[in-house]
């Protein structure tokens, strides 16, 4: 019941983030500031920071090309989430943004602004990929 609940919400704040279309996408400021100093601004893994890592981050332009031509969005907002990513092989350089985003005292209303920006980076990052649109 949670896991359907939690899936409607995403689908719902998508549809919300993906109908400024138009304008600047309300993923890209969050993305610019959390994420492009590794990933760069175009999302390729050059970002000013990624050369002091020890792993290149991740193109970020790839990923749909990575997944059959397929977004992976549930994947894409877990990672950025990255409070039940399990580090199999070794602790990731990457933050937690979930500890940022949705910090343990958080209302429910600020947990689901959280969330809202979590999903507005991925679907900006959806943005970067070249495919059409996602059908709502």
């Amino acid at each position: 019941m949670m896991r359907a609940l939690r899936h409607t919400l995403l689908l719902l704040l998508l549809s919300i983030v993906s109908v400024n279309a138009g304008e600047e996408h309300p993923g890209r400021p969050l993305y610019l500031r959390y994420c492009a100093a590794c990933h760069g601004r175009q999302g390729r893994g050059d970002g000013p920071v990624a050369p002091a890592l020890g792993e290149k981050p991740t193109d970020l332009t790839q990923l749909a090309a990575m997944h059959g031509e397929e977004f992976p969005l549930k994947a894409v907002v877990d990672a950025i989430d990255g409070t039940r990513t399990v580090r199999a092989h070794g602790v990731s350089e990457m933050p937690v943004w979930g500890e940022v985003f949705l910090p343990d005292r958080a209302s429910p209303k600020e947990k689901v602004a959280g969330r809202g920006k979590m999903i507005a980076i991925a679907d900006y990052l959806r943005s970067l990929q070249g495919l059409p649109p996602p059908s709502h």
